[in-house]
């Protein structure tokens, strides 16, 4: 017994122990994230290589078995994989053709994290297809997608939202790229570094946990081998030779740029073609199958071209085609709609420019400059940091590829200098420059990003009275007085916003008071008040108080009509940003309206501080009844906001309910009301008395005579 008191006593535990609950649910569902993941991307990999193997023969390498088919083979093959695709267009009634990634990215800076598993499983079964008939994209899109939506889906599950469940989809993320490439560095950094876009401290643990834990699954159920074996090369002869690998990385930056283009340009040609959309990833990948009968190598993930290109088994001849190849295929595959990851075909291009750099070099230098084979290593590298713009993710996922301390140097040079060049020539990476052009904006920190999910309307509260223009400055005056505040909104004749008059503006009335009567809100308001929109977000709210040092300020209809609707607080966005940035605990209760395809409605609604918002779950043996019957308000003394009901197919179904809503076995009531009536509504005992009289009193038992 003293053991055990020891035990919880012990100082992690007691300190766990009184963090809030939200945090220990967000702490253990961090394992939990990257558990699921390593086991979903266990199963996306083994179906992939089913598959493959159905078509090719093989689970793994594609390239010698497809070179020993028949050209027919080869061109049918993609073919029949894009009518595949076609068929899951048509029968989800929506496109699942991209990379992913940048989806990942959207639901941080726009969605909170909100990412759905069921669409994410119909892209991983249309990859599955691509990538497995032959299309020139990765498997790590999936693994990505589907580890992000698992997350997202525990952390929803669980009530999680804002910074949390951002990052609860960074670690599933994480944990993805991890187990597809054998890499925890590299998933964690890719996570950090591309998707939430930042290396916040509350950010990092948790994904470098979750990436771990998905690499040792992966380890353990797949291969403890990373996906690229490259021999162990003497990647710097001389200090000199980094001028050459800093020259290779300016020339691949420039090739980035080239692919960027070449992806997006694919992706808007196929928009614009007069065709049925799911007819467009047949006419693509058959194009992609026709490359395919001449030149199999630009087949799928190409794992195994890249391993002979880096490893000298290929000839020069043939590596000089393999970068245009290699780039029409992808972005056929890419831009008719099928879905895959750019990673991979990103490596392989990176692989064969290196590659013909360093033959150049080689020949023009030999006693100076590494084997072409450690160039093609270090461009694989600098073809990823040139596309995704993240050279950290770049460099350390070459570094575990290899092991080899010594590629550091080479790498750091040619990836910085092709993100230079690649940012000169084009601004967005390949991930962000299609939400850019959607009009997503993308914030560079996490707490700019949690006040881009919120808007205004929001936050703004119901503005007090407003002053007519013609009022004196008397009447003002009591009113700022009496109603205990430091401000009034100034309107004109026709209701449109003027100005605002604080109790500093009345310095002079105070000290004359026959001025007082004179002088009309007019003479003493000041003009130059920055308004708000109901649609403005919070993070370009902030930037308005620069212009003025004021408490609030006043929220319009437009900025032609001025009519005032609302005001905002510096105090609320304070409460908000201490709540969904800080974790503090909150005064401001926040609901969150979905409905699909829609951004979410946010509304925060302030607390007395002895209040909370709880959910309690309905058991399997609650009876049915109505909400009037339950009588929650009368019972309890809690109110009961909405309801939560899980439908067939894990969906779930948001309801306003009346009095005459019927509750059901599992429904989740939303509940508003002190910590202890929650209790007692949640208590099985306090249920069973409820259910007991909605029976009414029991029947009497007739089986046995009456006692005389």
């Amino acid at each position: 017994m003293n053991r055990m008191r020891l035990f919880a006593d012990w100082r992690p535990f007691a300190s766990l122990k009184n963090r809030p609950a939200g945090e220990k649910r967000f702490l253990l569902l961090v394992p939990l994230t990257g558990v699921a993941t390593g086991l979903a991307s266990v199963a996306l990999i083994r179906l992939l290589g089913l598959f493959q193997s159905l078509f090719w023969g093989s689970r793994h390498e594609i390239l010698e078995h497809a070179l020993a088919l028949p050209a027919w083979h080869r061109f049918l093959v993609p073919t029949l994989g894009g009518a595949i695709i076609g068929l899951i267009v048509f029968l989800a009634r929506q496109p699942v053709g991209g990379h992913g990634t940048a989806a990942l990215i959207e639901a941080v800076a726009q969605r909170g994290g909100v990412l759905h598993l069921g669409r994410s499983l119909v892209k991983a079964a249309a990859t599955i297809v691509t990538v497995g008939t032959g299309g020139s994209l990765g498997r790590e899109g999936p693994l990505i997608r589907v580890g992000a939506a698992i997350g997202s889906g525990l952390g929803r599950r669980f009530h999680l939202s804002g910074n949390r469940l951002n990052i609860l989809l960074g670690c599933g993320a994480a944990a993805g790229i991890a187990a597809a490439y054998n890499a925890p560095i590299g998933g964690a950094l890719f996570a950090l570094e591309v998707i939430l876009g930042n290396f916040a401290l509350e950010s990092f643990g948790p994904i470098v946990v979750a990436s771990a834990i998905g690499t040792v699954i992966s380890r353990h159920l797949v291969s403890a081998y990373p996906a690229y074996h490259a021999p162990a090369y003497s990647t710097l002869t001389s200090g000199w030779e980094l001028w050459h690998y800093l020259l290779m990385g300016i020339l691949i930056g420039v090739t980035s740029s080239l692919f960027i283009r070449a992806l997006r340009g694919a992706e808007k040609g196929f928009k614009r073609l007069p065709l049925p959309e799911w007819s467009k990833p047949v006419a693509g990948l058959a194009l992609v199958g026709l490359i395919g009968v001449f030149y199999p190598h630009v087949f799928g993930n190409g794992y195994d071209t890249t391993n002979q290109v880096l490893r000298d088994r290929m000839p020069l001849q043939l590596v000089l085609l393999l970068p245009i190849l290699k780039l029409a295929a992808t972005s056929l595959t890419a831009g008719s709609g099928g879905t895959g990851g750019l990673f991979t075909p990103t490596l392989f291009i990176g692989s064969t420019l290196g590659y013909i750099y360093g033959a150049w070099c080689h020949e023009a230098f030999p006693l100076a400059t590494s084997v072409p084979g450690a160039y093609a290593l270090v461009g694989m590298g600098a073809m990823v940091a040139g596309t995704t713009q993240v050279p950290l993710t770049s460099i350390m996922i070459i570094f575990e590829l290899t092991g080899d301390y010594q590629v550091i140097l080479p790498l750091m040079v040619a990836c910085t200098g092709a993100v230079v060049v690649s940012r000169l020539l084009h601004r967005e990476s390949i991930y962000t420059e299609s939400l850019i052009e959607r009009g997503v904006r993308l914030g560079g920190r996490m707490e700019e990003l949690v006040m881009d999910t919120i808007q205004v309307r929001d936050l703004m509260r119901s503005a007090c009275a407003p002053v007519n223009e013609l009022e004196s400055v008397g009447v003002v005056m009591k009113r700022l007085l009496e109603g205990g505040r430091k401000e009034l909104f100034v309107v004109g004749e026709d209701g449109r916003l003027l100005g605002a008059i604080t109790l500093g503006d009345l310095s002079e009335p105070l000290r004359n008071p026959g001025a007082a009567q004179t002088l009309r809100a007019r003479d003493v308001m000041y003009t130059d008040v920055p308004v708000l929109r109901e649609d403005d977000l919070l993070s370009e709210a902030i930037g308005r108080w620069r212009q003025v040092s004021r408490d609030r300020l006043p929220v319009v209809d437009s900025p032609e009509s001025r009519r005032l609707v609302g005001e905002l607080s510096a105090g609320d966005i304070i409460a908000v940003y201490s709540q969904e940035v800080l974790h503090k605990e909150a005064r401001l209760a926040r609901f969150d309206r979905r409905a699909p395809g829609e951004r979410p409605e946010t509304t925060f609604v302030e607390l007395p501080g002895e209040y909370v918002v709880a959910m309690v779950t309905l058991p399997e043996s609650f009876p049915g009844m109505t909400l009037r019957e339950l009588g929650a308000r009368q019972r309890f003394g809690v109110n009961i906001i909405e309801l939560k009901r899980l439908l067939p197919g894990g969906r779930e179904r948001r309801i306003m309910p009346d009095p005459s809503t019927e509750l059901k076995p599992g429904d989740g009531l939303i509940v508003v009301g002190r910590p202890g009536e929650i209790a007692r509504l949640g208590d099985p005992v306090s249920r069973a008395e409820i259910a007991a009289a909605h029976r009414g009193p029991a029947p009497p038992d007739t089986s046995r005579p009456p006692a005389d």
